[in-house]
């Protein structure tokens, strides 16, 4: 599948307005790694967005946003033909400046939405002009709370010469039952040794790191169009639909069949 180049660092460099909008439906794309001095908000529509920084991969589910902080140094890609990505970036304020360290991804409510598409306006023209400054200062305000109710759909990253195959092994299986033992033997590791690896190169556990790209895996196949809850529970390699429905609403603070119907709410309309 054809992924279009997007380079962001030439979008940042031909720009000097206070606030960027930018609003396209890319499709398959791959950005440059890049880095800029707003703060960014970026909401995935019909696809799933995702961004790796130095240190984690993120997964931005359709109709989600993340809030990305100035100078976060990150690469931005998706493999959903349908995506469209609409983003706003702030000047660094103190309002800004005290909204996340970090990046994080969270449900966008119907007002926030409805916001962001009034945006595409200014996307293509000046936004200095007071209605766009007094309409998009009211946008930042209302991202605070939106960002309280954020999802971990995200990964560590590294580099770590023995641990990557083993990752790279992980998520290229998760279909199948996958024990650390089993794992541990087939790459020359102890279970304990591997374990360790987990938890220092990564900062979570083997078991923690499995849940978590299971239901980011799930998260991808219901936007592809799995809304049966039996097939997307085996599909990501759970024998127990009740252990599946209990981990995706810690993870995405809803049951996976409340969150396929809100899905198709949304498809509707728009």
């Amino acid at each position: 599948m054809y992924s279009q180049p997007v380079s962001c660092s030439s979008i940042i460099a031909q720009t000097s307005r206070p606030f960027v909008s930018f609003h396209q439906q890319l499709g398959c794309f791959h950005s440059d790694w890049h880095q800029h001095k707003w703060g960014q908000f970026i909401y995935a529509e019909k696809g799933c967005i995702h961004i790796n920084s130095r240190e984690k991969h993120i997964l931005i589910p359709g109709w989600y946003g993340v809030w990305v902080p100035a100078n976060t140094e990150h690469q931005i890609w998706s493999n959903h033909s349908q995506l469209s990505i609409r983003s706003v970036c702030f000047p660094v304020t103190d309002n800004v400046a005290s909204l996340h360290q970090s990046i994080v991804v969270f449900p966008v409510s119907s007002l926030l939405r409805e916001m962001i598409h009034y945006t595409e306006k200014w996307s293509h023209g000046p936004n200095n002009d007071g209605q766009a400054l007094t309409f998009l200062r009211a946008f930042q305000d209302l991202l605070p709370e939106a960002i309280e109710k954020s999802i971990v759909t995200q990964l560590p990253s590294t580099n770590h010469q023995k641990l990557l195959p083993v990752i790279t092994y992980i998520h290229a299986h998760l279909a199948q039952p996958i024990s650390c033992m089993w794992l541990a033997s087939e790459f020359g590791f102890s279970a304990r040794t591997l374990s360790r690896l987990f938890t220092q190169q990564l900062g979570t556990s083997f078991s923690s790191y499995c849940k978590i790209a299971r239901i980011m895996r799930a998260l991808e196949l219901i936007e592809i169009g799995c809304d049966n809850v039996s097939q997307l529970a085996a599909a990501v390699g759970y024998e127990s639909l009740a252990t599946f429905s209990n981990n995706f609403l810690e993870i995405c603070g809803h049951r996976p069949l409340q969150f396929i119907r809100s899905k198709r709410t949304k498809w509707l309309t728009r």
